[in-house]
């Protein structure tokens, strides 16, 4: 009776012990720039333990070898430095065909384009994607500001998108314009007229 209750215990620890057997070698991935949780994610499907830590941004995985390399393979997918945020060169030119004091010959951008013109004023604001701007100037141009601004796809004839614009004009036109525009990098675009001979020309560019 003795013998037979010694094996029924050694019999229950092993199966105990294939209880909570491990199902393969276990390993931490510490991740620098992909939440670990969302990357979790995309192996729910599979039965394997996995478990993420958000302090340390830490993801551990135990299974087989097979499926350790599948985890490595999608974290150096994942896993990458996000492209760094763009800034963007707005510059607003009012031209005339007036002569006035203080009037220059138009910038190499215009130069060819509006014969007959001279450049009466200019602002140029720099900013990153997404953020708004503004600027104030002393001259006929009083105030430019716009609520962000934003890079269309590719690398050539990109076009960079202006919501809110608005410019402000000083006496004696006091005139204002305010419009969400399209402008195709580098080219200048006329996005508004002054009284009685003047023109609004912007030129948007990625400033690299």
């Amino acid at each position: 009776m003795k013998r037979l209750f010694v094996s029924f215990l050694l019999l229950s620890q092993a199966f105990a012990a294939d209880a909570v057997a491990p199902v393969g070698d276990q390993r931490m991935f510490v991740l620098k720039y992909t939440d670990a949780a969302k990357l979790r994610k995309l192996f729910s499907r599979y039965s394997y333990p996995m478990s993420s830590n958000r302090d340390y941004n830490v993801l551990t995985v135990t299974g087989p070898a097979g499926f350790q390399a599948q985890v490595e393979a999608a974290i150096k997918l994942f896993d990458v430095a996000p492209d760094p945020p763009k800034n963007i060169e707005l510059a607003i030119y009012l031209i005339t065909t007036k002569e006035t004091p203080g009037s220059l010959p138009l910038p190499k951008e215009l130069d060819g384009k509006y014969r007959g013109y001279r450049l009466a004023d200019s602002q140029v604001i720099r900013i990153r994607t997404g953020q708004p701007a503004e600027s104030s100037g002393l001259a006929l141009l009083a105030q430019v500001r716009f609520r962000g601004a934003s890079i269309g796809p590719g690398e050539k004839d990109r076009v960079i998108s202006i919501d809110g614009l608005r410019v402000q004009l000083k006496a004696p036109d006091t005139a204002s314009l305010s419009t969400d525009i399209d402008l195709r990098e580098n080219q200048p675009a006329v996005i508004g007229k002054t009284n009685p001979d003047g023109l609004l020309v912007a030129v948007a560019r990625v400033a690299e």
